[in-house]
């Protein structure tokens, strides 16, 4: 089963690159207090991958629109902005890189497609690690 990015989005976006900062800096705020919760009972795909996957995805989308553009950096805050999980920022071409390789895809009303669960899991501890203080 996909997980619904519009869904996803409701609940928890609430900046996108529509709305960019000087420096191409946009805001990913949530409003979830844990972000290591899973997205639902019995999986093991938390809610910080699928936000990942969702600022990748977006980033992609931005620089098809804006090809001029390097890097978008999000800065990344859990419980309404009241906690800071840092800042991700994400080149064109590894947001091209990424989303292609694990499947993102909001147009097609999923984010990151069942079979690729494990894969992008593993891909976002390996590269945008949570550290212990992080979601609590």
């Amino acid at each position: 089963m996909g997980f619904s990015v519009l869904g996803l989005l409701l609940l928890s976006l609430q900046a996108a690159p529509d709305a960019l900062q000087p420096n191409n800096v946009a805001d990913f705020v949530v409003f979830e207090t844990d972000v290591t919760e899973p997205v639902a009972e019995g999986e093991s795909l938390r809610l910080y991958d699928v936000h990942v996957a969702i600022m990748y995805d977006r980033t992609q989308d931005w620089c098809e629109q804006e090809a001029f553009r390097e890097q978008l950096t999000w800065t990344y805050a859990a419980d309404g902005g009241n906690l800071a999980l840092g800042e991700f920022a994400i080149s064109c071409r590894d947001a091209r890189r990424v989303s292609r390789r694990y499947g993102l895809d909001s147009a097609v009303d999923f984010i990151v497609p069942e079979r690729r669960q494990s894969r992008w899991q593993r891909f976002v501890n390996r590269s945008h690690p949570l550290t212990d203080s992080d979601g609590d």
